[in-house]
This record gives structure tokens, sequence and C-alpha cells, in this order.
């Protein structure tokens, strides 16, 4: 918890996002190291601003919905009985953390005056989990055997730029490019890229998150699957391929994991509060077709009055800059005190006016481990080009 010198009044309280279940419990200012860094100026950026700061770690990594909701809304009373009581409370959230933040302002409206969801998974967690799924099925149908288990049974395997299983993707990959572009461009998944590298990534990232989170995940459901692709028809440009469909591999989802996700978390679109969302386009991790799929959610809620939704164009997952947040956070305050909704749609250039500082650094926002296992894939790319 920190409070600066000259005080607003406002508590910003940051819901951090998923964590490797194997990594020891940390605050976010201290781990993950690829998104620590990126926390610490977030802080120093909203202290320089006027706001106090409040952030926890989970007791547990992982999917931790449930559990990173309970600590994040117990801030506001710790803080309250430290430091007196603020006179305004903002949620924040980035990645899961995002959807952790629209699940407290759809279920305690009354304990915020506003939301901010950064690149979360806002469809819900079904959404994002079939989305890694239909992932991973389709790598294993395009390059069967490179991966050891499949979607569902996953053996310990180490998951780092220099491991075995992920240079052997890379490899797979390369070494067949023509394959990735058809596996990214089935519609159930339609990967983001516009070079080689970025087809690299947008592969390889997404397939981590099965690699560190489906065992987790499966003892949080007794062992039942909320992935399922039985009855789906993969297509491409709406035309279904009759050759995926009849190859790839098949798995029923089942009633407690499904349960889970509807728990931790469905969003119900329940909205009272100022909500805004900041979502990057080419997101590879938590795709940009979430805001989408709340949007619909929400207006289903007839909520939508509550609701704005705001889009940079640029790669990555959430690649925005501190200076962007707080820029955006700043419309937020101004929504929720003064009435003045911000617009939604693209604000690249409005962002960039606005933060200039975030000019030179937006494709670097994210911290150096992050980075150092990006561009470690990338550097396989070096001077290939799209097939």
């Amino acid at each position: 918890m920190f409070v600066p010198p000259a005080w607003n009044g406002r508590l910003i309280l940051y819901a951090h996002g998923f964590v490797d279940p194997d990594a020891p419990i940390a605050l976010p200012d201290a781990a993950p190291a690829d998104v620590a860094p990126w926390v610490v100026q977030l802080r120093e950026t909203l202290l320089g601003a006027g706001y106090a700061v409040a952030y926890s770690s989970y007791a547990e990594n992982g999917w931790a919905v449930k559990d990173g909701a309970a600590r994040t809304h117990e801030l506001r009373d710790l803080f309250s009985s430290r430091f007196g009581a603020p006179t305004h409370v903002y949620v924040m959230g980035r990645s899961l953390g995002g959807l952790i933040t629209v699940f407290l302002a759809e279920t305690f409206p009354g304990a915020y005056q506003g939301a901010l969801a950064l690149c979360g998974p806002l469809g819900g967690g079904r959404l994002e989990t079939d989305y890694i799924g239909n992932v991973r099925v389709l790598f294993d149908y395009f390059f069967p055997g490179v991966i050891p288990g499949d979607v569902l049974h996953v053996p310990e395997m180490e998951y780092s730029a220099d491991s075995p299983l992920v240079k052997a993707i890379v490899a797979a990959i390369l070494a067949n490019p023509q394959k990735a572009v058809a596996l990214a461009s089935v519609d159930q998944i339609k990967l983001p890229y516009t070079t080689l590298g970025q087809l690299v990534l947008s592969i390889v990232r997404p397939i981590g998150y099965n690699i560190r989170g489906t065992n987790d995940l499966l003892a949080r459901t007794g062992g039942q699957s909320p992935f399922g692709n039985v009855g789906v028809w993969y297509t491409r440009l709406g035309v279904v391929d009759p050759f995926v469909n009849a190859g790839v591999g098949r798995f029923a989802a089942q009633a407690g994991g499904l349960r889970f996700l509807s728990d931790y978390y469905q969003t119900r679109g329940t909205l009272a509060i100022p909500l805004l969302t900041l979502h990057t386009t080419l997101d590879p991790d938590v795709p940009f077709f979430h805001e989408r799929a709340y949007a619909k959610i929400v207006a289903a809620a007839r909520t939508s009055t509550w609701l704005a939704q705001q889009s940079v164009q640029r790669y990555g997952h959430c690649n925005v800059t501190p200076a962007e947040v707080a820029t955006t956070l700043s419309r937020l305050v101004s929504w929720a005190e003064n009435g003045v909704k911000p617009a939604s749609g693209d604000v690249t250039l409005d962002l960039a006016i606005s933060s200039p500082d975030s000019a030179t650094t937006s494709a670097l926002s994210a911290g150096s481990a992050e980075l150092t296992f990006d561009e470690a894939i990338l550097a396989a790319t070096t001077g290939l080009s799209l097939p």
C-alpha cells in the first residue's frame, strides 16, 4: 500500500495477471519477472499523479480468479484501517487481473467508483480456455508428435525460450511455415500476426498457457475438463475445412469444468458503475475478440451505458505503457466523477499525443524477461519472411 505526499484522496486497487502455478507466491512488483518492472513503473506513475495504490499477491497462482478477487477486494478495508478512508476507490487489473476486475465490478458495484480492465479475457473463462485449447489441438494436428501428451494430458515440461520443447516448436514451424499460416487462419482462433516472427510468437505463447496452466485448472475442477471441441466444425473464412475436421483430436468438456469456469468467471454484464477497457488489437495471449464478446454480454444485460471500450493498434499482450494506462485511468476518473464518458474505439494516436513519453517505448512496454523470451523466439526468424 502506497500513499503519495500530495494524495488526491483516490485509491487504485491493482489486480495482477496469471502467474505460473509452480512459481513462488510473490507481490506483482517483484514477480513474475516479465511483468514486475511494468508494475513498478505503473505504480510510480500513478503515485506521481497523486493516486494512492494498493495491490497484493494472491494466496495461490494459476487460474486464481476466486482468490485474486478476494485478496484485491479486501485491500480497500485494509488500506482504510491504515491510512483513513479514501474519497474514491477504483479497481484496475491486467490480463487475468482484468477478468478479476470485472468480477469485482459486477459483484460489488457499491465498493468502487469505476473499473479499468486491461487486456482481460472478458468474454469469460470458457472463451479463453477454448482459445488456448484450440491452438493446442490444431498445432498437434498440423505438427504431430512435437509436443508430448495432448491438450488435456500435459506432462511436466520446462517452457522457457531455451527449453528443448520451445526450440522444437519453433523449429517445426520454421521447417514448414505454410502449415503455421494454415493453422493461424482457422476461424476459431485467428492468430494475429504481420510478420513471420509474430506468427511464431502467436503460436508459441498460447501453447505456453496450455503447458503451464492445464494441470492447475484440472486440479481446480476435480479433473473435469472445461475444454471441449466435440461438435466444433473448424472453418477458414467461414468454409468448413474437411481435412482439419477429420484429423484433429476431439475432446469432450465436462460439467464440473464448465461449472468452475462459470463461477470463476463467466462475465454477466451486470454493470452499475463505469467500466473502461483497453486492449491491444493484435494480442496473441488474450485475443481482441474478447472485447466484442463482452460488449454483446453487456448489451444483453442492457447496461451498455456503463461500458466504454478502447483499443490500441499494436502487436503483443497488453503492450501498453504505464503512461498510457495512467492517461486511460484519468478518463475513467473523469467519467465516474464528472459524467464525461470516454469514446469507445481506436485510441492509438490519441494516446501517443496524450502520453508522448510512451511513443518511443510502446513496443517495449513489457518487462525485460518477457522481451528476452520474445526476442529469443524472434531471433530464430531473423532474415526470414512469410511464405
